[in-house]
């Protein structure tokens, strides 16, 4: 299918009574930019096909069922809908303009997942800027091999202004040669693509790397998928309130415990490890101890006390405000330095250089580092 063509059923649905609406997630990108695989990597599973056949392909909307996984519909522009018995590289639209995809991925719950269809010639049709556009959050995909190609410009510069809502995908990372490559890529997309988006991710998500990923979070994080995720779950909770937290979970036995605190310690160290520019991060508790990773470990634990110090004499400011201080940035020579006090008890921060960090997705690593406090040794 060609865009410019009617798109059914992909205006925004009504929400359930009650309901928060769903966050439509559009990505985007040029002809075999690896759109599919992008979304695989979120979803931690193959469930598009990443294999293009132009002639029939459609587009694809993705959601989160309870009831119904596994489900694929094929939506035609006359209003019909049937079923397919499968969604792989054989599969036979039928020329449906829209193949919606309902999978059983909960941390992807109240979002949909929108993949346009780019035509091989790169004309894009009033109805996909006009998609791109209204977007809740867009990812543009882009070959981090030939990121930020002048035809993309061509097709960014169409659209109303939109950074804040919007990301480039740099897929296929893992095809780079090596770390300084990320490095050199990044920085020229930062510079050059920076009025159009607001963070910078890759992603390096071969089918083996996606299939490991439903079991395995470190291969999630490698992956790029678990970051992209995070930024959609944030970009979510940016646009509604939360919904009431459950009731706590009863108490874990010791040795429960014990392998909740180890893994807690590895997510954190897998978070960490997604950051371009980091120094050092730490994350303190009311005692004063201090969980410190990155590549200069070291230089956390010496932070550690000066941060709270600092933190701590901002108390005139938050007494004439008539708030407390959440957040603060530093910008400390060639380094900057994020806090966030997520308990009184507590603080997280993050070192990171200032000419490779991309701020969008250190604040929101930052964010869930801090979510659950410092883990009890």
């Amino acid at each position: 299918m060609f865009l410019g063509q009617p798109l059914p059923d992909l205006d925004p649905a009504p929400a359930r009574s009650g309901a928060r609406p769903r966050l439509r997630v559009v990505v985007a990108g040029e002809f075999r930019s690896g759109k599919s695989s992008v979304i695989n990597a979120i979803l931690r599973q193959p469930v598009l096909p990443m294999l293009s056949r132009q002639a029939s392909r459609p587009a694809f909307l993705v959601r989160h069922a309870w009831e119904g996984a596994g489900a694929v519909l094929l939506h035609h522009g006359s209003g019909g809908t049937e079923q397919a018995a499968v969604l792989d590289e054989t599969t036979d639209f039928g020329g449906a303009g829209l193949c919606e995809v309902l999978v059983k991925a909960p941390h992807i719950e109240g979002v949909e997942l929108v993949e346009l269809p780019f035509p091989c010639d790169g004309q894009v049709g009033d109805e996909a800027r006009a998609l791109m556009a209204g977007a809740d959050l867009l990812l543009w995909v882009s070959i981090a091999s030939q990121a930020w190609r002048l035809s993309e410009k061509a097709i960014l510069s169409q659209l109303p202004p939109m950074r804040e809502r919007a990301v480039i995908v740099l897929s296929r990372a893992d095809k780079l040669r090596c770390a300084s490559d990320w490095d050199r890529i990044e920085e020229r997309v930062q510079r050059e693509a920076g009025p159009h988006f607001a963070a910078v991710a890759f992603v390096q998500a071969g089918r083996e790397t996606i299939r490991a990923a439903a079991a395995d979070d470190h291969a999630w994080a490698t992956s790029g998928g678990q970051i992209l995720a995070d930024l959609v779950a944030e970009r979510r909770r940016r646009m509604a309130p939360e919904t009431p937290s459950l009731p706590a979970d009863p108490p874990h036995d010791t040795h429960r415990a014990s392998r909740a605190v180890a893994a807690r310690r590895q997510e954190i160290e897998q978070v960490a490890a997604s950051l371009a520019g980091l120094v050092c991060g730490g994350l303190t508790g009311p005692d004063g101890g201090c969980l410190a990773f990155g590549p200069e470990r070291h230089r956390a634990a010496q932070l550690a006390p000066a941060i709270r110090s600092y933190i701590d004499g901002q108390g005139a400011l938050e007494a004439a405000a008539g708030a407390a201080v959440e957040e603060t940035t530093l910008r400390l020579g060639p380094h900057l330095l994020l806090v966030i006090r997520p308990a009184s008890s507590g603080l997280a921060f993050l070192l990171l250089r200032q000419d490779r960090t991309n701020m969008a997705l250190a604040q929101t690593a930052l964010r869930r580092i801090a979510a659950d406090g410092l883990p009890e040794a």
